[in-house]
């Protein structure tokens, strides 16, 4: 695919500089959406965040928050070197797909709780996404 340059080599069609601050602001709507998301899924667990305040996941935040930060740039200069089809439209649209995959994994990989029938639920939410659930774990 020939993609037209400008003089100074960069692609003819290529956003300025603010279009790289779209990532910092859809990372931190994404973090914060999956942590709500995560808090009220665990929120009928006693282990779950209401036993710590939410402080596990108030650390995870910022961590979360930056790896999507970083994924979402790094798209961004992918996007800056090679133009996908659709001009403009694609190149907005990318990035606010990426972030509700990278929400949903997120997600995901914070788990649901495992209420036992007849009993209260003993599990907490992981500290990280995809690390394995805290508390005592029943197998049955």
């Amino acid at each position: 695919m020939h993609v037209s340059r400008a003089e100074d080599g960069a692609p003819a069609s290529a956003p300025g500089f603010g279009w790289y601050l779209l990532a910092p602001a859809l990372a931190a709507f994404g973090a914060y959406g999956g942590t709500v998301w995560t808090v009220r899924s665990w929120a009928s667990c006693p282990l779950g965040n209401d036993a710590s305040g939410n402080v596990g996941l108030l650390m995870t935040l910022p961590v979360v928050w930056l790896c999507m930060t970083l994924l979402l740039l790094l798209l961004q200069l992918a996007q800056r070197r090679w133009l996908l089809r659709g001009g403009r439209a694609a190149m907005w649209l990318a990035p606010l797909a990426a972030v509700i995959a990278l929400t949903l994994l997120y997600r995901f990989g914070m788990g649901w709780p495992y209420h036992p029938p007849g009993g209260q639920c003993t599990e907490g939410y992981p500290l990280f996404p995809f690390t394995g659930k805290a508390g005592p774990h029943s197998a049955e």
